[in-house]
């Protein structure tokens, strides 16, 4: 089964410090804001890079338009924590976590 998906991916932005996303300011915030895509089903995955360049997030039945307004809502945008790089449509193949 294909399933249509949208990846956000991010860059660390002027207000990123050292160190993994929970320790930058805001992290609450942000954190808060995720779980909260997460219980309503439009963000599926998500995470930083291992070098803490960056993050995706993984968003599934929206439209670009729609995961593009989340994004500029996100605290971790908002106070430049990450910089949005793109948001790539993409059409996955195979998901062995997927119900059958």
């Amino acid at each position: 089964m294909r399933r249509r998906r949208l990846v956000a991916r991010f860059r660390a932005g002027p207000a990123w410090g050292a160190g993994p996303p929970d320790a930058q300011p805001g992290w609450g915030d942000h954190d808060g804001f995720v779980d909260r895509l997460v219980e309503r089903g439009i963000v599926v995955m998500g995470g930083p890079f291992s070098d803490w360049s960056g993050a995706m997030l993984i968003f599934e039945g929206v439209t670009r338009e729609d995961a593009r307004t989340i994004i500029d809502s996100d605290p971790f945008v908002v106070n430049g924590v990450f910089v949005l790089d793109e948001i790539l449509e993409w059409t996955v193949y195979v998901d062995a976590r997927a119900p059958r």
